[in-house]
């Protein structure tokens, strides 16, 4: 069972449009919390690595016309200098799919080390959070989707102040 799930960790970020949380949850079920964090880290940094190797292709080709170009001069600047902290945040609180973030990252160039480094220490919170969530909840007296729920205000309660303290930080500098 764990081959099955450990495929579905890798796959999901490029090809299947099923929430992280889902696929978890039942990984979890299938083959225990410590099982489903171990394989699902392993398996969605594996396929984070794989779609932004085929975006990064995609996006080189892409990248080539002068709109294009101009579109991503745009993103670039929109996302600013804290792109890689924006990304980190997107990697745990499930607002934008993987698969857009693999792209998203490609098309603005973040190094594929970056990325990976990003992505490992994300996956490591959000797949942690979610298959000892279980866990965390009995000791807190609290179901595990009452948990979840809690640990995502949690990370977009953190995003805020962190979004926030980036404002100052920015503030500061001009």
């Amino acid at each position: 069972m764990w081959c099955v799930y450990f495929l579905v960790c890798v796959l999901r970020p490029i090809c299947v449009p099923v929430p992280e949380t889902a696929v978890i949850l039942w990984g979890t079920r299938q083959i225990g919390s410590l099982g489903a964090f171990f394989f699902g880290v392993i398996g969605s940094v594996l396929g984070l690595m794989i779609m932004y190797s085929l975006s990064s292709l995609i996006a080189h080709r892409i990248s080539k016309g002068r709109k294009e170009k101009r579109q991503l001069a745009w993103l670039k600047q929109l996302t600013g200098r804290y792109r890689v902290w924006i990304l980190g945040v997107l990697l745990i609180v499930p607002l934008v799919s993987d698969e857009v973030l693999c792209a998203g990252s490609a098309f603005l160039k973040i190094p594929l080390p970056q990325f990976l480094k990003i992505g490992i220490i994300a996956k490591i919170i959000s797949i942690g959070m979610i298959a000892f969530s279980g866990f965390l909840g009995d000791l807190c007296g609290l179901s595990q989707w009452q948990m979840i729920a809690v640990e995502l205000l949690s990370m977009f309660l953190a995003s805020a102040v962190l979004q926030q303290f980036c404002r100052k930080g920015e503030a500061k500098l001009s």
